[in-house]
C-alpha cells in the first residue's frame, strides 16, 4: 500500500480480510502459462493519481501500487523491507533527524530512465507545493532539507522535529521527474499513467468497467511479474459481485464479510484466504461548516456513540458464520491509533458503552425536547435540542454495498429508537469519495480507513 495516508477502503472487514479465489483462476492451464487474473472490486477509481484527495482510496492503490512501485513494503509481519531501496535507510544522526538511503541500480522507468535520488526530490518538492491537493503532508512539512547524489537520498528533519514514522515516508514511490516537471500535479495521471517503475504497466481503462495493467518488462528491481496481465473488473452491486465470481467472469475478489461468502467456503470450487489487517470501518462524524451543527456538541456526538450497538453489529454482520473464527475473538475497536492485535492497543473507547437509557437522559439533562421518555422501537418522536434544533443526519455510504446498507440499517433503526434520526444518503463511490467526502458536505460517513501498521498510520493529523 501507499505509504503517505490511510487509504478510504471498500473491500476490508473491520479486522479480518477475506480473499476469495475463483475457479478460473485456479484451473491448470491458467497457472501454467500464468496469462491474466480478472480481479473483481465493488469500488472504482476517481482518478489514478494517488498523491491527491480524489486519489486517496484503497482503489486505486490496487491498480497503481504495481506501477508507482515505493522504496519499501510492508511484509507478511509488518515490517517494512527493501524493494527499490538496495538496502534499508539508516539514521546517520538523532537530532536533526537526518536518514538516508539509495536506490538500486536496477530500479529504471519504463521510458528507459534510470530511478534517481533527484526523483524523490521532485517528490518532496511536489507534494509541499501549496498549489497541489496533496491528500496528507504529515511529516513533510517538517523535513529540513533533501538532498541527492545519483542513486542515493539523504533527508533532514528540523531540529527538534523528527518524525516517528520516518522510514515508511521515504519508501514513498517516487515521482518520476521528467514526466512530472512542468505539468498541473491535480491533473496528472487522471486518466492513465505514461511510465511505471513497478513490475506492471498501465495499459488502458474503460471507465465503468475495468482497468488493466500488462507486464513491465524493463522492470528489474526485484523477480519479475509471473502474470502477463491483471484485469481489474468494477462492480459495484455486492450480489452481482458474488454471482460473477461463481460464473467465472472473475477470478477473485476482496470483499468485505459479506453475507455470502459463507456460503461460498462450502463450495469446494474456491477458496478462501483470510487474516488480519490494518483496517477498519467506521462512521466519521462532521465538525466542518458544512455538517450539522448539532454535530459540534459534545453531548450530541456522546449521544450518538451511546446510542449505536456496535458490538451487536460486528457479531451479526462482520464475522462470517463458521469462516473467520479469529475475528470472532477480535474485540469491537476501540482506538484508532492501535488495533487489537497489537501490544500496546489499550479500548480506550470502552467508556462510551452501548446504553439506549443513558442517551435519553443526557439529551434531557441539555434541554432537548420532543423526544421519548423511554427506548422503543415504534417511537417516531425525534429530539430539538437547544440553539441546534432537530437530531436528524444525513448517513452517507457508498451504494450498492450490502453490508453497508445493513449496517445503516440497524444503526438507523438503534437510534430512532432513542429519538435521533439518520437520512440515507448513498452514493457511487466516485462520487461519495472523490467528491462529497472531501466537500464536507456531510453528518456522518462510513467507510473503511486502510493503513500500513500503526507508525506509517496519519490518523494522528487527522483526528487531534
Amino acid at each position: 500500500m501507499r505509504k503517505r495516508s490511510i487509504l478510504l477502503m471498500t473491500g476490508a472487514a473491520v479486522l479480518a480480510a477475506s480473499l476469495i479465489v475463483g475457479p478460473a483462476a485456479t484451473a491448470k492451464s491458467n497457472a501454467q502459462a500464468a496469462g491474466t487474473v480478472v480481479i473483481g472490486h465493488d469500488q472504482e477509481p476517481a482518478v489514478l493519481n494517488p498523491y491527491i484527495t480524489p486519489g486517496n482510496a484503497y482503489t486505486t492503490a490496487l491498480a497503481v501500487n504495481p506501477v508507482l512501485a515505493g522504496g519499501a513494503i510492508y511484509n507478511q509481519k509488518a515490517v517494512l523491507v527493501p524493494y527499490l531501496f538496495a538496502a534499508s535507510p539508516k539514521i546517520l544522526k538523532s537530532d536533526p533527524l537526518t536518514v538516508q538511503f539509495a536506490y538500486k541500480p536496477t530500479a529504471v522507468w519504463s521510458n528507459g530512465q534510470q530511478v534517481t535520488g533527484q526523483d524523490f526530490v521532485t517528490t518532496y518538492k511536489t507534494i509541499m507545493n501549496p498549489n497541489w491537493d496533496i491528500t496528507s503532508r504529515e511529516g513533510w512539512q517538517d523535513i529540513q532539507s533533501v538532498k541527492a547524489k545519483g542513486k542515493q537520498v539523504t533527508v533532514t528533519w528540523k531540529k527538534g522535529k523528527a518524525y516517528a514514522a520516518w522510514d515508511a515516508l521515504v519508501a514513498t514511490s517516487p515521482m518520476p521527474t521528467s514526466v512530472v516537471a512542468g505539468q498541473d500535479f491535480n491533473k496528472l495521471w487522471s486518466d492513465s499513467i505514461s511510465v511505471s517503475d513497478g513490475p506492471f504497466k498501465f495499459q488502458s481503462w474503460q471507465k465503468g468497467t475495468q482497468l488493466t495493467l500488462v507486464k513491465n518488462t524493463a522492470y528489474k528491481a526485484t523477480a519479475p511479474a509471473k502474470l502477463d496481465k491483471v484485469v481489474f473488473r468494477y462492480i459495484p452491486s455486492t450480489a452481482s459481485l458474488f454471482q460473477a465470481l461463481q460464473s467465472g467472469e472473475i477470478d477473485v475478489t476482496e470483499p468485505q464479510p459479506q453475507l455470502q461468502i459463507a456460503q461460498i467456503a462450502k463450495d469446494s470450487k474456491f477458496t478462501v484466504q483470510t487474516g488480519p489487517g490494518y483496517f477498519w470501518e467506521h462512521m466519521d462524524i462532521q465538525f466542518g461548516p458544512k455538517g450539522n451543527p448539532a454535530l459540534r456538541q459534545k453531548y450530541v456526538r456522546q449521544a450518538l456513540i451511546q446510542g449505536i450497538n456496535r458490538f451487536q453489529i460486528k457479531q451479526a454482520l462482520y464475522v462470517a458464520p463458521g469462516l473467520v473464527a479469529s475475528s470472532k475473538s477480535l474485540p469491537v475497536l476501540e482506538s484508532h491509533i492501535f488495533k487489537p492485535f497489537e501490544p500496546y492497543y489499550k479500548p480506550n473507547w470502552a467508556m462510551w458503552h452501548f446504553s439506549q437509557k443513558n442517551v435519553i437522559k443526557l439529551l434531557k439533562s441539555h434541554g432537548c425536547t420532543g423526544g421519548p421518555d423511554t427506548p422503543s422501537a415504534s417511537n417516531s418522536a425525534i429530539w430539538s435540542c437547544p440553539n441546534v434544533g432537530k437530531l436528524s443526519f444525513r448517513f452517507t455510504t457508498t451504494s450498492g454495498n450490502q453490508l453497508r446498507a445493513l449496517t445503516f440499517e440497524i444503526a438507523q433503526k438503534q437510534l430512532k429508537s432513542v429519538g435521533i434520526e439518520l437520512l440515507p444518503r448513498f452514493g457511487p463511490s466516485a462520487t461519495v469519495f472523490g467528491q462529497t467526502l472531501p466537500s464536507g458536505d456531510w453528518d456522518i460517513f462510513m467507510f473503511t480507513w486502510l493503513g500500513g501498521p500503526t507508525s506509517s498510520n496519519t490518523s494522528a493529523e487527522m483526528y487531534s
